[in-house]
């Protein structure tokens, strides 16, 4: 019995659906509630009332640095105030894209700006999020293996917007 229930807690976690997480219920078919590889192995779509968001996967940690302040990527994208919209409120996009070339070493120098270079670059990666409201949300994210970051990107990509993605099982660069 013992056996089974340390298999059971090994294993099972490999087997977890990507469905989103929360109260779904009267979600619209037209929604986008999963998320594509690899930012499903850093960050699930969580069902609130203020509206679905992009946040961390469980074991996962999205946070600024310096801080203890979770990052979130909203679906009803204001900037205060935000209603208790619910299911009504969800993406109907979300694009993620490898950058490759120049594109991605000019990605990575302005991520890196202010921070020691990387010694093996990272994946680079644009993500655009689109909401019902029609409004979009860009980003950029860095693959470093056993962790991530994450970079705002709407009309610019600012390196005083990187957030880091923990992932709270591994100790990091190990």
């Amino acid at each position: 019995m013992k056996y089974l229930l340390a298999f059971s807690i090994l294993v099972a976690p490999l087997f977890v659906s990507a469905a989103p997480s929360g109260n779904c219920d009267g979600t619209p078919k037209e929604a986008v509630v999963e998320l594509p590889s690899p930012i499903d192995d850093w960050g699930q779509i969580l069902c609130t009332p203020y509206g679905h968001i992009l946040s961390a996967k469980e074991g996962w940690l999205w946070t600024n640095p310096g801080g203890h302040s979770p990052v979130m990527i909203p679906s009803q994208m204001v900037r205060s105030e935000p209603k208790q919209l619910g299911n009504d409120s969800y993406f109907t996009e979300i694009n993620l894209v490898a950058l490759k070339g120049k594109e991605a070493e000019e990605s990575i120098a302005l991520f890196e700006t202010g921070f020691d270079k990387s010694e093996s670059p990272p994946r680079a990666y644009s993500l655009q999020v689109v909401s019902v409201s029609g409004k979009t949300l860009g980003f950029r994210f860095f693959d470093f293996g056993n962790s991530a970051w994450g970079m705002w990107c709407n009309k610019e990509c600012k390196p005083s917007s990187r957030f880091m993605l923990l992932d709270m099982s591994k100790r990091p660069n190990q």
